[in-house]
């Protein structure tokens, strides 16, 4: 007979909050571009500790629209928007991070932020 596999109960797992931001910028960046860029961002402004407090996570990216979702802990929102606010400059092209909105599930921070840019 096969067990059930063990999971987390809803009330001790971590809580999270996902950030919608528009990447406005001199050309249009690849995914892969962006994910490093969030991640070098908070690392800059948050150094190491900080950013594995904040624990961002790049959900998605349309390189269409140039939207896009990270996912944060729930008490650290403001940190991390803090550190994409810093951020100037992706691979020598000028680019600033403008944040949407801030939601607690992906389908209300679509329906809510991304409507108007074309997600689903």
């Amino acid at each position: 007979m096969r067990e059930k596999p063990k999971y987390l109960p809803p009330t001790l797992r971590e809580k999270h909050r996902y950030i919608a931001f528009q990447l406005i910028s001199e050309r249009s960046f690849r995914k892969e571009e962006v994910r490093k860029a969030v991640w070098e961002a908070s690392l800059s402004a948050l150094g190491v500790l900080g950013s594995a407090r904040t624990k961002p996570w790049f959900i998605k990216f349309d390189e269409k629209s140039q939207t896009g979702i990270v996912r944060v802990d729930r008490k650290h929102v403001e940190e991390l928007r803090f550190a994409l606010t810093l951020m100037t400059e992706i691979n020598g092209s000028r680019a600033i991070f403008r944040t949407l909105g801030v939601s607690g599930t992906i389908k209300r921070l679509k329906k809510k932020f991304l409507a108007k840019y074309g997600w689903r």
